[in-house]
């Protein structure tokens, strides 16, 4: 009897023994299995979900989402592209770096959809009454804050244009220069930069007009060409490139890309069409 109950309990323990090691399963994933790894995840604040009045009352700047810096993978753009043509513009990696010059256009419908006053970024009287996205918002913001450190009165007084908006400004143009001058003066409807919501126009207090050299003739201008890019901003039709941009000089015409492609731009040495050429997909 007692050798009987000492082999129960013998096969009792290595019974246990078993479903313990049956138990003892490793439940780290696998080699290259990621799906049981938990993924860290840090939301992006959407300025495009922000009201214009959140830096006008006092929050911090936060800054924007910035356009995708992809590549293209093959593009053929118009070698002879200062022809007055209604080329639909070729679609970019994002919308911020669409090419735009007299032969490439948007279509007369385009609106961006997160048009806001810039009085969202600080900036008062008229140059507050003007549209831009607002995903630029925060760095305009910002910038408004280093004009304003460094005593200068920046003047807004351009910002986004409807098509309409456009065509009375080359008509205006054409009125004055004659339509010759006028195409090299200004764009065409639909070829316009401010069409996007991402371009402003520049002035300054006692500044002259549009037949002057804003950006040496005064320390706003001369400070924009300086700083500007850090910024997101970048001159679309600087000195001497208008062979390569179809456009006369506008020391006073910026358009935002976001901060890192304006670095990234910087270091190229190209001109701005140049550049954006990168992005079309």
């Amino acid at each position: 009897m007692s050798a009987m109950l000492a082999r129960a309990g013998l096969l009792a323990i290595l019974l246990l023994s078993a479903c313990a090691g049956a138990g003892a399963v490793d439940s780290s994933p696998a080699a290259g299995d990621t799906s049981a790894r938990p993924v860290a995840s840090t939301p992006i604040p959407r300025t495009a979900d922000r009201g214009p009045e959140l830096l006008a009352r006092g929050d911090p700047i936060r800054r924007p989402a910035q356009p995708a810096m992809a590549v293209r993978y093959e593009a053929a753009l118009l070698a002879d592209h200062c022809l007055d043509r209604d080329l639909a513009a070729p679609p970019a990696t994002d919308v911020v770096m669409t090419v735009l010059d007299r032969s490439y256009a948007l279509p007369s419908g385009y609106v961006p959809g997160d048009l806001v006053p810039a009085s969202g970024a600080g900036l008062n009287g008229g140059s507050g009454t003007k549209l831009v996205r607002a995903v630029l918002l925060d760095d305009l913001a910002a910038m408004n804050a280093a004009w304003q450190a460094a005593g200068l009165d920046v003047i807004v007084e351009s910002g986004y244009r409807s098509y309409g908006a456009q065509a009375a400004t080359f008509d205006s143009w054409v009125a004055r220069l004659g339509y010759a001058g006028a195409l090299v003066r200004s764009a065409r409807p639909g070829h316009s930069e401010h069409q996007l919501g991402t371009s402003i126009d520049l002035s300054s207090p006692g500044w002259g007009g549009r037949f002057g050299d804003w950006g040496r003739e005064t320390a706003e201008g001369a400070w924009m060409a300086a700083h500007a890019w850090e910024y997101g901003f970048v001159m679309s039709y600087p000195s001497g490139s208008q062979a390569q941009t179809c456009f006369s000089y506008e020391p006073w015409h910026y358009r935002w890309i976001g901060r890192e492609a304006a670095a990234a731009h910087r270091d190229t040495g190209l001109y701005l069409r140049q550049f954006l050429e990168g992005f079309v997909r």
